[in-house]
């Protein structure tokens, strides 16, 4: 079971997400300048912007972030800076519909982390932890994982209920207990999410599922009653995600595509380094299909193209990683890392439907081809 985090840790870490509330300004459009995709310039100062930012901003003057991408390809990245801020000028002009725009900074990057229309208030990073602290109290929980991202500002916190404990029929080895994330940002406000720990390795699973993630933007009465009702629903269930075991049970049977393994293995790439493979062996996958002749698959070719890995494999070397890549290899990873890897790899567990999980069995794979066709005259 991942250890419960002490009341001195949550205290510190209660601090960090307190001090890490956003700030807003509401700020004239026209003053601010665009550098690139990861800095603004306004009054003189330039000041850094996340990626997530950006593609706010961009969503803002109706430019989708593959379209300034491939505008960069076949101009230049200052062209790209020019075209956007011609846009951005024309519809914050008399006869565009965006005079004012509001700027969401994160006081610990000192980076604007989300563009607004308007200056629209989210729950405050205060009031969350307020909410989310009695929750777990009122529900018997231990708080096992508590980041803050020093770049968005996000904060997550990951509680379960040691004796909310659930097994997948069908499957050995296969225990686990059920928990919720909660977390809390300036884009999508406050989300409760179900959360499972696997018991055998105590890797941690948040599962983004729309059916049981649930959103809050305002305290008022009604919000905070749908809330509740909600968090009741998921009580009623040990916390359990609706068709969880039905999703492993897929999973386990499923082979990976390479574009599942490859989403999984950048992952952790950017942490792990050159020992990714020891959780992913996407580089083992792919000189097999090298040797088959399959050279620079592409996109649809990856979807295509069958692993020796199964899905839940897959989603167990991520997780895994993120529950204990920390202890196990010198690595970059922040706790905040760890949270998003794992909703990440929540994301692939819950896609809907995998790449192969559908794909019919060839009873003809032992055979030759046939040319009966070919031989009709």
């Amino acid at each position: 079971m991942k250890s419960t985090l002490s009341s001195t840790a949550i205290a510190t870490k209660k601090t960090e997400s307190i001090q890490s509330q956003s700030l807003r300004k509401t700020v004239a459009f026209r003053e601010i300048n665009i550098i690139d995709g990861k800095t603004i310039e306004y009054q003189g100062t330039r000041i850094g912007i996340t990626k997530e930012a950006f593609k706010t901003l961009l969503s803002m003057i109706g430019m989708s972030q593959s379209f300034a991408n491939k505008f960069e390809q076949l101009f230049t990245a200052t062209a790209k800076s020019q075209f956007i801020n011609t846009m951005k000028n024309a519809m914050a002009s008399n006869q565009g519909n965006l005079s004012n725009v509001t700027l969401v900074l994160n006081p610990i990057s000192k980076a604007v982390v989300l563009f607004q229309k308007e200056n629209v208030m989210t729950i405050s990073n205060d009031a969350f932890i307020h909410v989310a602290e009695n929750l777990i109290g009122d529900n018997g929980m231990n708080v096992t994982r508590w980041s803050t991202d020093p770049v968005t500002g996000i904060i997550t916190i990951d509680a379960h209920n040691p004796k909310a404990q659930f097994e997948v029929n069908g499957l050995s080895d296969e225990v686990f207990s059920g928990g919720v994330t909660f977390r809390n940002s300036t884009s999508r406000g406050f989300e409760v999410m179900p959360a499972t720990q696997r018991m055998f390795c105590s890797n941690g699973l948040t599962t983004p599922m729309a059916k049981e993630t649930y959103q809050l933007h305002s305290l008022d009465n009604k919000s905070m009653e749908s809330f509740f009702q909600n968090m009741k629903d998921l009580r009623k269930n040990n916390f359990i995600p609706a068709v969880f075991a039905d999703i492993v049970r897929a999973a386990n049977a499923t082979p990976a595509s390479i574009k599942e393994m490859e989403y999984a293995h950048n992952l952790i790439k950017r942490h792990a380094g050159e020992r990714t493979d020891q959780w992913v062996p996407l580089q083992e996958n792919l000189e097999a299909y090298t040797k088959a002749g399959f050279l620079d698959l592409t996109s649809e070719q990856k979807k295509m193209a069958k692993t020796n890995q199964s899905v839940w494999s897959m989603v167990n070397a991520t997780t895994h990683f993120s529950s204990h890549g920390q202890n196990l290899i010198s690595t970059n990873m922040t706790d905040s890392d760890a949270a998003r890897i794992q909703v990440s790899a929540g994301n692939l567990f819950g896609k809907g439907s995998f790449d192969h999980e559908n794909s019919m069995p060839n009873p003809f794979t032992s055979s030759e081809l046939r040319h009966d066709g070919a031989r009709m005259n």
